[in-house]
């Protein structure tokens, strides 16, 4: 089966979207082609309104040189757009695939939202990284039959770091002893750090030893910077801005939870959190709200503890509770990497998609 995925968020570019398209390809069971827009070969801004242009073109080209039997649409909007076009004039089969934030832009402006229709009914297949998005573009078109669901998955493999390292980062940030929490992700509202950094304020006193480290850049950067000095809780914050892939398995080999409260603000809502299933993997407990595609990456009680997003109080009891039963943590980080070891696997999440595709040809 020959497949060609087109994708505008493709490596070098960093991110979950970019991840999940990369180990797509690395895992899938036949050679996979991709093309992204490397020399604009799929957008050019330069057209407005017709961006999707060289897209139709490089896609004719593909055709009729190599006849592969599925095309892949990495975003709906503007790759779905030039597919549903040009499957009026040349026959052949196309897939989609949704995140999240993708659907749900793509549904709010209403000749988007016209768009996005036409290109989902056209779509033989649909493939949604999440339940709860799968469950919106069903009821967007009224059709469960092509509706699938790939979460994104994780190497099977421990990363490995430098001896040291870890140790090293205890010391220079003065975390022995302490109970360290971890976020890591660009810093926008739906995360939900303001949220824990409120949370924090209420545990000063009952957690005097707990330390927040929040890796990541972003728009509401000063303003969590704000919210910190305002609350205090400069030597229980520490920020810091990127750090290298070593480093990041290494915080969370020595964190205690990773928490990422994230929320639904006005559609950006959470598409998965491949971060809960990497710190699943080191044995660590997560904290996470109820938002979005959440509830496919952490169960209540399995792997971690989910909460009230909306709610500092919630927030501050979850954290609480782990500091005090050491048990407990140990028990849901332990379970949880039990757990993301067989159901998130990337091999078997690309033999699905695989499978999927085989099965609609």
């Amino acid at each position: 089966m020959k497949t060609v995925l087109c994708a505008l968020e493709f490596p070098p570019a960093f991110g979950g979207v970019e991840t999940y398209y990369a180990q797509l390809s690395n895992y899938w069971p036949e050679e996979m082609s991709v093309i992204d827009n490397h020399e604009q070969a799929l957008v050019n801004k330069k057209l407005p309104f017709f961006s999707w242009l060289p897209a139709c073109f490089t896609i004719s080209r593909t055709i009729k040189n190599s006849k592969p039997d599925w095309f892949i649409a990495g975003e709906i909007l503007p790759i779905g757009t030039a597919m549903w076009f040009l499957s009026h004039f040349v026959n052949f089969r196309y897939a989609v695939v949704l995140h999240g934030l993708d659907f749900s832009l793509a549904t709010q402006v209403f000749w988007k939202k016209f768009i996005a229709k036409k290109v989902l009914n056209k779509a033989k297949v649909i493939i949604c990284a999440n339940s709860y998005t799968a469950k919106l573009v069903s009821e967007f078109i009224n059709d469960t039959t092509k509706v699938n669901v790939i979460n994104p998955g994780i190497d099977a493999q421990l990363p490995s770091f430098r001896p040291g390292l870890a140790h090293g980062l205890r010391e220079n940030y003065g975390l022995e002893h302490c109970f360290v929490l971890l976020s890591i992700g660009r810093l926008v509202k739906r995360k939900g750090v303001d949220a824990v950094i409120s949370a924090l304020s209420s545990l000063k006193t009952a957690i005097p030893k707990i330390k927040y480290v929040v890796i990541g850049s972003g728009p509401e950067k000063e303003p969590l910077h704000h919210a910190v000095e305002k609350l205090d809780l400069q030597s229980q914050v520490i920020f810091l801005e990127s750090v290298d892939n070593e480093s990041k398995w290494a915080w969370l080999s020595i964190c205690d939870a990773l928490i990422m409260p994230s929320r639904n603000i006005s559609g950006d809502y959470e598409g998965f959190g491949i971060v809960y299933l990497e710190a699943n993997m080191f044995s660590r407990p997560v904290i996470a709200g109820k938002s979005g595609g959440v509830s496919d990456a952490v169960q209540d009680m399995r792997n971690g503890l989910v909460i009230d997003e909306e709610s500092p109080e919630a927030i501050a009891e979850a954290i609480q509770t782990l500091n005090q039963d050491r048990n407990l943590a140990e028990h849901l980080g332990e379970q949880g990497k039990a757990w993301v070891q067989e159901n998130f696997n990337w091999k078997h999440k690309a033999q699905s998609f695989y499978d999927i595709l085989k099965k609609a040809l």
